[in-house]
């Protein structure tokens, strides 16, 4: 049951169609990199944040993550718009691919 649910997930994010505007997806993904290409600058900030962290991948990702949402939900409010359930979980599905990269960094 439990490794049905996982190829269905993997399979999930291989979808290519997504509910999020180009232009938004743009915003969200140029904003990632831009944040991963930033990481030595705020990893002293994340030592700091999570000083009991174990994974420091973990920290970096969530906040990358988090500015990345943040920017996700004010793109949609400019338009005067609030996304949908469909376009969290593309959202979801568009962040998490960086997730490898990020993870990267720290081996």
């Amino acid at each position: 049951m439990q490794i049905e649910l996982i190829k269905r997930y993997k399979k999930s994010l291989q979808v290519n169609s997504m509910a999020i505007p180009a232009d938004i997806q743009e915003y969200v993904e140029k904003n990632v990199k831009l944040m991963i290409s930033q990481t030595e600058t705020y990893l002293p900030f994340i030592k700091i944040a999570f000083p009991y962290s174990q994974n420091l991948a973990d920290g970096v990702y969530n906040l990358i993550i988090g500015s990345a949402l943040s920017v996700f939900i004010n793109q949609y409010a400019m338009r005067m718009k609030y996304p949908s359930a469909e376009d969290f979980a593309d959202f979801g599905r568009l962040t998490f691919k960086y997730r490898e990269q990020i993870d990267k960094f720290f081996k």
